[in-house]
Protein backbone atom coordinates (compact mmCIF):
# COMPACT_ATOMS: atom_id res chain seq x y z
CA UNK A 1 0.00 0.00 0.00
CA UNK A 2 2.76 2.41 1.01
CA UNK A 3 4.76 1.55 -2.10
CA UNK A 4 1.79 2.19 -4.43
CA UNK A 5 0.99 5.47 -2.64
CA UNK A 6 4.52 6.78 -3.05
CA UNK A 7 4.49 5.64 -6.68
CA UNK A 8 1.34 7.66 -7.34
CA UNK A 9 2.86 10.66 -5.54
CA UNK A 10 5.96 10.37 -7.71
CA UNK A 11 3.84 10.23 -10.85
CA UNK A 12 1.95 13.37 -9.82
CA UNK A 13 5.22 15.19 -9.17
CA UNK A 14 6.54 14.11 -12.57
CA UNK A 15 3.36 15.34 -14.29
CA UNK A 16 3.67 18.76 -12.64
CA UNK A 17 7.36 18.99 -13.55
CA UNK A 18 6.66 17.95 -17.14
CA UNK A 19 4.50 20.98 -17.85
CA UNK A 20 7.18 23.52 -16.86
CA UNK A 21 7.97 25.44 -20.09
CA UNK A 22 11.36 25.51 -21.71
CA UNK A 23 13.20 28.84 -21.50
CA UNK A 24 14.22 28.96 -25.13
CA UNK A 25 13.78 27.15 -28.39
CA UNK A 26 16.31 26.49 -31.11
CA UNK A 27 15.83 25.55 -34.77
CA UNK A 28 15.40 21.79 -35.09
CA UNK A 29 18.49 19.88 -36.11
CA UNK A 30 18.57 19.38 -39.88
CA UNK A 31 15.85 21.95 -40.53
CA UNK A 32 16.45 23.73 -43.82
CA UNK A 33 17.07 27.47 -44.08
CA UNK A 34 13.96 27.80 -46.27
CA UNK A 35 11.83 26.13 -43.61
CA UNK A 36 13.18 28.50 -40.98
CA UNK A 37 12.62 31.50 -43.24
CA UNK A 38 9.01 30.50 -43.77
CA UNK A 39 8.49 31.08 -40.03
CA UNK A 40 9.88 34.58 -40.46
CA UNK A 41 7.41 35.29 -43.26
CA UNK A 42 4.53 34.11 -41.07
CA UNK A 43 5.33 36.51 -38.22
CA UNK A 44 2.47 38.79 -37.23
CA UNK A 45 3.07 42.41 -38.31
CA UNK A 46 4.24 44.49 -35.37
CA UNK A 47 6.04 41.59 -33.67
CA UNK A 48 9.20 42.77 -31.95
CA UNK A 49 12.21 40.87 -33.25
CA UNK A 50 15.97 40.99 -32.80
CA UNK A 51 17.87 40.87 -36.09
CA UNK A 52 21.59 40.19 -36.34
CA UNK A 53 23.18 41.35 -39.58
CA UNK A 54 26.52 39.98 -40.75
CA UNK A 55 29.29 42.28 -39.50
CA UNK A 56 26.89 44.36 -37.36
CA UNK A 57 25.41 44.30 -33.89
CA UNK A 58 21.94 42.93 -33.31
CA UNK A 59 19.10 45.46 -33.55
CA UNK A 60 15.54 45.40 -32.21
CA UNK A 61 12.88 46.21 -34.80
CA UNK A 62 9.15 45.71 -35.28
CA UNK A 63 8.39 43.26 -38.07
CA UNK A 64 6.65 44.78 -41.10
CA UNK A 65 7.03 42.21 -43.88
CA UNK A 66 9.33 39.62 -45.42
CA UNK A 67 9.71 37.93 -48.78
CA UNK A 68 12.26 35.67 -50.42
CA UNK A 69 14.74 38.51 -50.81
CA UNK A 70 14.73 39.97 -47.32
CA UNK A 71 12.99 41.55 -44.38
CA UNK A 72 11.55 44.97 -43.59
CA UNK A 73 11.30 46.21 -40.03
CA UNK A 74 10.56 49.42 -38.18
CA UNK A 75 13.35 50.73 -35.95
CA UNK A 76 11.89 52.89 -33.16
CA UNK A 77 14.96 52.99 -30.91
CA UNK A 78 15.88 56.61 -31.72
CA UNK A 79 15.61 58.46 -28.37
CA UNK A 80 14.73 61.68 -30.24
CA UNK A 81 11.53 60.09 -31.54
CA UNK A 82 8.55 61.28 -29.41
CA UNK A 83 6.96 58.50 -27.39
CA UNK A 84 3.48 59.24 -28.76
CA UNK A 85 4.76 59.12 -32.35
CA UNK A 86 6.57 55.84 -31.71
CA UNK A 87 3.33 54.38 -30.35
CA UNK A 88 1.40 55.42 -33.46
CA UNK A 89 4.10 54.00 -35.73
CA UNK A 90 4.07 50.73 -33.82
CA UNK A 91 0.29 50.56 -34.23
CA UNK A 92 0.68 51.21 -37.96
CA UNK A 93 3.20 48.38 -38.24
CA UNK A 94 0.78 46.05 -36.42
CA UNK A 95 -2.50 47.00 -38.10
CA UNK A 96 -1.54 48.50 -41.47
CA UNK A 97 1.99 47.37 -42.41
CA UNK A 98 1.26 48.25 -46.04
CA UNK A 99 1.25 51.93 -45.04
CA UNK A 100 4.98 51.71 -44.28
CA UNK A 101 5.78 50.42 -47.75
CA UNK A 102 3.45 52.93 -49.37
CA UNK A 103 5.18 55.89 -47.70
CA UNK A 104 8.64 54.52 -48.48
CA UNK A 105 7.69 54.24 -52.17
CA UNK A 106 6.46 57.85 -52.44
CA UNK A 107 2.99 57.84 -50.93
CA UNK A 108 1.62 59.92 -48.07
CA UNK A 109 -0.04 58.31 -45.07
CA UNK A 110 -1.86 60.23 -42.33
CA UNK A 111 -2.79 58.46 -39.09
CA UNK A 112 -4.11 60.66 -36.30
CA UNK A 113 -1.62 63.54 -36.21
CA UNK A 114 1.29 61.54 -37.64
CA UNK A 115 2.06 61.91 -41.33
CA UNK A 116 4.41 59.58 -43.19
CA UNK A 117 6.01 60.76 -46.43
CA UNK A 118 9.27 59.97 -48.26
CA UNK A 119 10.57 63.26 -46.79
CA UNK A 120 10.12 62.03 -43.24
CA UNK A 121 7.72 61.52 -40.34
CA UNK A 122 5.78 64.62 -39.35
CA UNK A 123 3.63 65.49 -36.35
CA UNK A 124 1.46 68.56 -36.93
CA UNK A 125 3.80 69.68 -39.74
CA UNK A 126 6.87 69.25 -37.51
CA UNK A 127 9.40 66.73 -38.76
CA UNK A 128 10.35 64.29 -36.02
CA UNK A 129 12.34 61.67 -37.94
CA UNK A 130 13.67 60.63 -41.33
CA UNK A 131 11.60 57.76 -42.70
CA UNK A 132 14.65 56.04 -44.18
CA UNK A 133 16.19 55.92 -40.70
CA UNK A 134 13.12 54.20 -39.28
CA UNK A 135 12.46 51.67 -42.03
CA UNK A 136 15.15 48.98 -41.82
CA UNK A 137 15.42 46.72 -44.87
CA UNK A 138 17.78 43.75 -44.63
CA UNK A 139 18.75 41.40 -47.45
CA UNK A 140 18.18 37.77 -46.52
CA UNK A 141 21.77 36.72 -47.36
CA UNK A 142 23.07 39.31 -44.88
CA UNK A 143 20.91 38.12 -41.97
CA UNK A 144 22.69 35.86 -39.51
CA UNK A 145 19.95 35.30 -36.94
CA UNK A 146 16.44 36.41 -36.01
CA UNK A 147 15.05 36.10 -32.49
CA UNK A 148 11.63 36.74 -31.02
CA UNK A 149 10.64 37.34 -27.41
CA UNK A 150 7.33 36.05 -26.14
CA UNK A 151 5.46 36.05 -22.84
CA UNK A 152 3.53 33.22 -21.30
CA UNK A 153 4.94 30.28 -23.24
CA UNK A 154 4.28 26.70 -22.22
CA UNK A 155 1.36 25.14 -20.38
CA UNK A 156 1.92 27.10 -17.16
CA UNK A 157 2.14 30.35 -19.11
CA UNK A 158 -1.23 29.63 -20.72
CA UNK A 159 -2.76 28.54 -17.42
CA UNK A 160 -1.78 31.77 -15.70
CA UNK A 161 -2.51 32.36 -11.99
CA UNK A 162 -6.10 31.11 -12.07
CA UNK A 163 -5.41 27.89 -13.93
CA UNK A 164 -2.21 27.43 -11.93
CA UNK A 165 -4.21 27.67 -8.72
CA UNK A 166 -6.54 24.82 -9.71
CA UNK A 167 -3.72 22.57 -10.98
CA UNK A 168 -1.63 23.26 -7.87
CA UNK A 169 -4.60 22.75 -5.57
CA UNK A 170 -5.51 19.37 -7.07
CA UNK A 171 -1.91 18.14 -7.12
CA UNK A 172 -1.17 19.46 -3.62
CA UNK A 173 -4.33 17.99 -2.15
CA UNK A 174 -3.74 14.51 -3.53
CA UNK A 175 -0.05 14.49 -2.67
CA UNK A 176 -0.76 15.57 0.92
CA UNK A 177 -3.61 13.07 1.26
CA UNK A 178 -1.60 10.13 -0.03
CA UNK A 179 1.41 11.14 2.04
CA UNK A 180 -0.74 11.11 5.18
CA UNK A 181 -2.13 7.70 4.33
CA UNK A 182 1.37 6.37 3.74
CA UNK A 183 2.62 7.77 7.04
CA UNK A 184 -0.16 6.93 9.51
CA UNK A 185 -2.52 4.64 7.65
CA UNK A 186 -5.59 5.12 5.53
CA UNK A 187 -8.08 4.87 8.39
CA UNK A 188 -6.37 7.57 10.47
CA UNK A 189 -6.37 10.34 7.82
CA UNK A 190 -9.32 12.70 7.56
CA UNK A 191 -9.80 15.56 5.10
CA UNK A 192 -7.40 17.86 6.98
CA UNK A 193 -4.19 16.95 5.09
CA UNK A 194 -6.03 17.06 1.76
CA UNK A 195 -7.42 20.55 2.48
CA UNK A 196 -4.05 21.78 3.70
CA UNK A 197 -2.34 20.41 0.62
CA UNK A 198 -5.01 22.00 -1.56
CA UNK A 199 -4.42 25.40 0.01
CA UNK A 200 -0.64 25.23 -0.14
CA UNK A 201 -0.59 23.72 -3.63
CA UNK A 202 -3.13 26.26 -4.89
CA UNK A 203 -1.09 29.21 -3.63
CA UNK A 204 2.11 27.77 -5.08
CA UNK A 205 0.43 26.99 -8.40
CA UNK A 206 -1.09 30.47 -8.65
CA UNK A 207 2.28 32.06 -7.92
CA UNK A 208 4.07 29.94 -10.50
CA UNK A 209 1.31 30.52 -13.05
CA UNK A 210 1.59 34.28 -12.54
CA UNK A 211 5.36 34.18 -13.04
CA UNK A 212 5.07 31.93 -16.09
CA UNK A 213 2.44 34.18 -17.70
CA UNK A 214 4.77 37.18 -17.40
CA UNK A 215 8.06 35.42 -18.14
CA UNK A 216 9.68 36.33 -21.45
CA UNK A 217 11.35 33.57 -23.43
CA UNK A 218 13.55 33.94 -26.47
CA UNK A 219 13.16 31.87 -29.61
CA UNK A 220 15.64 31.63 -32.44
CA UNK A 221 13.30 31.40 -35.44
CA UNK A 222 15.99 31.79 -38.10
CA UNK A 223 19.69 31.05 -38.16
CA UNK A 224 21.69 31.28 -41.37
CA UNK A 225 23.38 28.03 -42.40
Amino acid sequence: MIKSTFSLTLVLAMVVAAVIPLEAQEPRSGESADSQWSRVRRLAPGTEIRVTIRGSQAANVYFVSADDSGLTGLDLTDPALPVASARVLRDIASQHPEYIGSAAKGGTVLVNSVRLTPAGVFVADRKVADLQHLVATSARQEIVEINTRQKGRGIWGHLGPLGGYFVGAIAGGYVAGFACQAAVGRDRCDTGPFLTGTLVGGIAGAGYGFQAAHRETEDVIYRAP
